[in-house]
């Protein structure tokens, strides 16, 4: 098996890991969202969220590296739009997996309203969103 053959299969094996690891956090975002409150349910989901998460962002980053290198390799330009979209969905998505999500899910476990909850919801949702476009666009790029 050649190296860039290699490496489109470890893309998109890991583009539906990341796919399905961004359904887990939602998952647990609607878990912890249940009882927003200190309990000993409550740090187990959030202890899981939390490692899911790092996951994630592993998972993304292993996505976005993979995704560079055959862009690069790759009959494409590197002033195509859509690569240098996906490119930053998914920088953002990594940064805001650490700097957003994760100091959500914290608050929500600590001393959650009905706000905070339903806004920690609508975060992970709209992570699942921003793959979903970053998806479309590999998908439906020029060929």
């Amino acid at each position: 098996m050649s190296f860039p053959i290699t490496l489109s299969t470890v893309h998109a094996g890991s583009a539906i890991l990341l796919l399905i690891l961004a359904h887990v956090s939602v998952g647990l975002a609607v878990w912890i969202a249940v009882k927003p409150a200190k309990d000993q349910g409550n740090l187990l989901a959030v202890n899981t969220a939390n490692r899911v998460g790092f996951i994630e962002n592993l998972v993304a980053g292993i996505l976005t590296v993979t995704g560079l290198v055959l862009a690069i390799q790759g009959p494409w330009a590197m002033s195509e739009l859509w690569l240098w979209m996906s490119l930053v969905i998914m920088i953002f998505y990594m940064v805001a997996l650490v700097r957003i999500t994760k100091p959500a899910r914290m608050e929500v476990a600590r001393s959650g309203s009905e706000i905070k909850t339903g806004m920690q919801c609508i975060l992970q949702i709209g992570h699942v969103l921003l793959l979903i476009v970053a998806f479309s666009l590999m998908l439906l790029k020029p060929v």
